[in-house]
C-alpha cells in the first residue's frame, strides 16, 4: 500500500520541501496550507497523481475535521505520517508584542498540532507504521526574550511528543520531533531585521536539510532528532551546564 503523509504549513519553508521530498520517495502527499496560492504552487508541481491540497486553518478543530476527512477520501482511510510543521513567530521584546500577537503564536503553534494529533487518532489507529512528528526548534533548548511566545510552545512540543510517544505505544503508533536552527525560510527571512544579533550570512541551514532529517525520522527509531550542528552542540552541552552559564551564553549570542 502507497504510504501517505499529511504536511500543515506545506505551501513554503520546511513544508515545502519536505513534501517534495516524500513524493520523490513515493509517498502520496496532502498538502495544507492557509496560504492557497503558495498550495497552488506545489500541487502544481507535484501533480494530482501525487498529491492533494487544501486550504486548512489549523487553529479550527471543525476545519481539521474537515481536512482529515478530505485526506482520508483520497487515501482509503490511510494516513502514515502526520507531520505537524505549521508554525508562525512574531520578533520582539515580550512586553513589546500586543497580547493578540502572543495568543496567534500558542494558536497556530501548540494549539495547532494539538487539533491535529487528537482528530487524527483515528486515522492513525488504522494503519500499520503510523507515525506523528512534531517540528520543534533549537528554540526549545533555552529560553530567548525576543521569541518568548515561540520558545514557550517549541518547549512544551517536546513535552507533547514524549508524553505521546509513551501514551500510544499500545496503538503502535511513534511520536516524534524535530529541532532544527534557524534556517532560510520565510520565517526567517521576512523578520532577519527584527533580531538583535541575527546575521543572514549566519542562516546556514537549507529547508532541504530539514526535510531530510524529517524523511530520516521516519525510518530510524530516534525520538528526537536535533537539526544542524549548531543545535546539536548546544543540546549535548546544554545537559551538562548550569542555568547561570546557559543564560550568560544565550545573551552573548543574541545581543541582550
Amino acid at each position: 500500500m502507497q504510504p501517505t503523509i499529511f504536511i500543515t504549513g506545506a505551501a513554503g519553508g520546511f513544508g515545502r520541501a519536505t513534501a517534495r521530498l516524500f513524493a520523490e520517495r513515493g509517498y502520496f502527499v496532502g498538502l495544507f496550507d492557509i496560504d492557497e496560492a503558495g498550495l497552488a504552487e506545489i500541487a502544481g508541481e507535484l501533480g494530482p497523481e501525487r498529491c492533494c491540497a487544501r486550504r486548512l486553518d489549523v487553529t479550527d478543530q471543525d476545519d481539521c475535521r474537515a481536512a482529515l476527512v478530505y485526506f482520508a477520501e483520497q487515501t482509503d482511510g490511510q494516513l502514515r505520517v502526520l507531520l505537524n510543521n505549521a508554525g508562525i513567530i512574531r520578533v520582539g521584546a515580550f512586553e513589546d508584542l500586543s497580547l493578540e500577537d502572543h495568543h496567534r503564536i500558542i494558536d497556530v503553534n501548540l494549539r495547532g498540532p494539538l487539533n491535529l494529533t487528537y482528530l487524527a487518532l483515528p486515522y492513525l489507529r488504522a494503519t500499520p507504521g503510523a507515525h506523528v512528528i512534531n517540528v520543534a526548534s533549537a528554540g526549545a533548548l533555552h529560553g530567548s526574550p525576543e521569541l518568548v511566545s515561540y520558545c514557550l510552545t517549541k518547549r512544551a512540543l517536546l513535552s507533547f511528543t514524549e508524553s505521546l510517544d509513551i501514551g500510544w505505544r499500545e496503538y503502535g503508533i511513534r511520536v516524534s520531533d524535530v529541532s532544527p536552527m534557524y534556517a532560510r525560510t520565510a520565517m526567517v527571512l521576512d523578520y532577519h531585521q527584527d533580531y538583535r544579533a541575527l546575521k543572514l550570512e549566519q542562516v546556514k541551514l537549507s529547508p532541504e536539510q530539514v526535510a531530510t532529517a524529517i524523511y530520516r525520522t521516519t525510518r530510524d527509531l530516534r525520538p528526537r532528532r536535533y537539526v544542524g550542528l549548531d543545535t546539536r552542540a548546544f543540546a549535548f552541552v546544554g545537559r551538562f551546564i548550569p542555568f547561570s552559564w546557559k543564560r550568560r551564553l544565550m545573551r552573548k549570542v543574541i545581543g541582550w
